[in-house]
């Protein structure tokens, strides 16, 4: 039975906790923005549950019941990537790449060499490796993150530049940024920037960031203009930028690590 006291963020997350596929750290925050109940599970951290102000813990245990297979094939993806959050394991170097927006995928090897830091060398269509101190996990995120802001970066420029010939919507330039708390951005010159971890979404999520950020070239604003210009290029929009809201699960494990953190 649910507690009839006020609400306890503890007490709730651990409520929660006993209802998850696996035994993973929980929190729960209320925030005066949320505009619903975001489930985000976030590597090396657990399952975060942010609730709009007013929202009890009945109707946060119906949202993650909801969501039980959802959580379920996360835990399985980071599992297949490293130890989930609460494990206190290090995770392991990870033996593939891929870019699932644009369908690419590499297999990773790795070459110890006695020299600081991390390189990463493309062999062949699809293979690809890092040589230099790889036993440090900063070094290995740190080359898989200049390759991914670069390779994916070339792919990230030219879907906009089709997204923008295919819309009518144009822009004035493209910066490829590695930001921490946005998908992207738009200039009021109409010049755009991209976060690279895009690459990593379903190319659906990754498409309407683009065009979302097109349709700011003519609206700079989130007025109802602006998004009934949005839902004319992107049919049912808002309902694929609410999945926005918790597409951080899709990022691989790695680019958490050290200086490739992003926060949420």
């Amino acid at each position: 039975m649910l507690p009839k006291a006020a609400f306890d963020p503890i007490l709730t997350a651990r409520l929660l906790g006993e209802r998850l596929p696996r035994r993973i750290p929980v929190a729960v925050r209320v925030s005066v923005r949320a505009r619903g109940i975001v489930l985000r599970l976030l590597p090396g951290r657990g399952l975060e549950v942010v609730a709009p102000e007013g929202v009890g813990p009945a109707h946060l245990i119906q949202a993650v019941e909801a969501r039980l297979d959802w959580i379920a094939a996360a835990c399985d993806r980071l599992a297949a990537e490293g130890e989930l959050p609460g494990s206190g394991a290090t995770p392991p170097r990870p033996s593939q790449l891929v870019m699932t927006a644009f369908s690419r995928q590499w297999r990773i090897s790795y070459l110890d060499k006695d020299r600081p830091g991390c390189a990463a060398t493309v062999r062949g269509p699809d293979a690809l490796v890092l040589s230099g101190d790889v036993d440090d996990a900063v070094a290995v995120s740190a080359a898989l993150h200049e390759f991914c802001r670069n390779r994916g970066g070339e792919l990230l420029r030219a879907a906009l530049a089709e997204v923008s010939r295919t819309s009518g919507l144009s822009y004035s330039g493209v910066t490829i940024r590695a930001q921490r708390t946005r998908w992207g951005s738009c200039t009021a010159k109409g010049r755009i920037n991209l976060n690279f971890s895009l690459i990593f979404l379903p190319w659906e999520l990754c498409r309407l960031v683009l065009l979302h950020e097109l349709c700011h070239t003519v609206e700079l604003n989130h007025s109802a203009r602006f998004w009934a210009l949005l839902e004319r290029h992107a049919p049912g929009c808002q309902k694929l930028d609410a999945r926005l809201n918790s597409a951080r699960h899709y990022l691989p494990l790695w680019l958490e690590q050290g200086v490739t953190a992003f926060p949420p």
